[in-house]
C-alpha cells in the first residue's frame, strides 16, 4: 500500500512538471523521499545579527562562529528611527562599527542594506522625488562611502523580501506588487557602489522563499530578471524554506530558472525551526539543492542567535538553559 502511495504522488508530481523521461524520474525521486547527506560545510554561511548581548560580544560572536569552521556571515545594517531621526541629521553608525571590528580578518560578511525610518513615510522628506532614491542616496551611500576600504566587507545585500505585502516597508517604497520598482532601486544603489567602492559585490534582495508560495515568489524572481536585474548585481540572492522539492524540479520551476541566471547565485537565506530538527533539514535540502542547482555557490544558514523556545527557533544558538544549542550547531562544532 505504501508503494501505491508513491507511485500515485509520483504520478501527481510527473503531471505537474510535465512527461519528459527525466521530468518523471526526479519526480518519482522526490515522492520517494529526498535522501539525507553529508552537509557541505565549505559552502555555508551564516546570518549573524550579533544584536543579543546574552550570546556575548559582537567579538565573541563572531569568533565563535569562526571557530564552527564558518568564515562567511551576513549582518544587518537597518536604517531606522534610532539611527536617524530626521533627514537632516547625520546617521548614527555606532552599532555598526562595533558589529564590524568584532569580525575577524579571515572573514567575510555580506551587509543587507535595508529599512526606512518614519519620515520617510512623508513624501515632503523624499530625495528625487521618490522613497526609493531617497534609501539609496540617505542609506546606501553613506554606508558604502563609510565601509569602502574596510576588507571584511565583501558585498552590499540592496532589501530583503521586497514582495512581502506584509511588510509595510515595501509598501512606501512601492515594491511589493511592482518588480520593476525593485529593480530600479538595485540599479541606482548598482551605480553608487561601484562609483564608490568598484570591488565590493552587490548582491539582490531574495524575494521570499523561492520554492514556496508557488508560483508567486518565482514569478516576482521572474520579472526581476524580465526587467534587467541581472544588469545591475554581482550575485543574484535566493531564499529557501521548506522543501517543496516538487517545485524545483518541475518543468519551468525553481531549476529552470535559476539555470537561466547568468550571476553567481547565493542563498542568502535558508533553516528550520526546533533545534532537534536542524541538522536533518540541513543534511536533506541542502544537498539536494546544490546537486540540482550546481552554479549555487553558498548557504547562509538561519540564523546563529534567537530569543525563542527551543522548538520553534531558528537559531544555532537560543537563550534557553534546558537545549541551548541545536543539533546541526553540535555537528558543526564536533565536525
Amino acid at each position: 500500500m505504501k508503494g501505491m502511495y508513491r507511485l500515485l504522488a509520483a504520478l501527481c508530481i510527473s503531471l505537474a512538471v510535465g512527461c519528459n523521461s527525466n521530468d518523471v524520474e526526479e519526480a518519482i525521486d522526490v515522492a520517494d523521499g529526498v535522501p539525507r547527506k553529508t552537509i557541505p560545510e565549505d559552502r555555508l554561511g551564516v546570518n549573524a545579527f550579533v544584536n543579543d548581548g546574552r550570546f556575548g560580544s559582537p567579538k565573541e560572536q563572531f569568533g565563535d562562529i569562526r571557530r564552527l569552521g564558518i568564515r562567511w556571515a551576513r549582518v544587518l545594517f537597518s536604517w531606522n528611527n534610532a539611527v536617524q531621526s530626521s533627514p537632516s541629521k547625520s546617521p548614527f553608525f555606532g552599532f555598526y562599527d562595533d558589529i564590524l571590528n568584532g569580525v575577524p580578518e579571515d572573514m567575510k560578511v555580506l551587509v543587507i542594506l535595508t529599512g526606512v525610518p518614519s519620515w520617510v513615510n512623508n513624501s515632503a522628506n523624499w530625495v528625487g522625488g521618490s522613497a526609493r532614491s531617497t534609501f539609496v542616496e540617505q542609506w546606501v551611500r553613506p554606508v558604502v562611502e563609510r565601509y569602502k576600504n574596510d576588507p571584511r566587507v565583501e558585498g552590499f545585500q540592496i532589501w530583503n523580501e521586497p514582495n512581502m505585502v506584509e511588510n509595510s516597508m515595501n509598501t512606501v517604497l512601492r515594491v511589493a506588487d511592482n518588480p520593476a520598482n525593485y529593480v530600479e532601486m538595485l540599479a541606482m544603489a548598482h551605480n553608487v557602489i561601484k562609483d564608490i567602492a568598484p570591488d565590493k559585490l552587490v548582491v539582490s534582495a531574495a524575494t521570499t522563499a523561492i520554492n514556496q508560495n508557488y508560483p508567486a515568489s518565482l514569478n516576482y524572481n521572474r520579472s526581476m530578471r524580465d526587467a534587467g536585474a541581472q544588469n545591475f548585481l554581482d550575485v543574484w540572492g535566493v531564499h529557501y524554506y521548506g522543501k517543496q522539492f516538487e517545485n524545483v524540479v518541475r518543468d519551468d520551476g525553481v531549476r529552470d530558472f535559476l539555470q537561466g541566471i547568468s550571476s553567481r547565485i547565493w542563498v542568502t537565506e535558508s533553516g528550520e525551526r526546533g533545534v532537534s530538527s536542524q541538522l536533518a533539514y540541513g543534511e536533506q535540502v541542502w544537498p539536494f539543492l546544490l546537486d540540482k542547482v550546481s552554479d549555487i555557490e553558498r548557504i547562509y544558514i538561519y540564523q546563529y542567535t534567537e530569543d525563542a523556545d527551543p522548538t520553534s527557533t531558528y537559531g544555532l544558538r537560543n537563550s534557553s538553559s534546558s537545549a541551548p544549542l541545536s543539533d546541526l550547531y553540535v555537528w558543526l562544532r564536533d565536525n
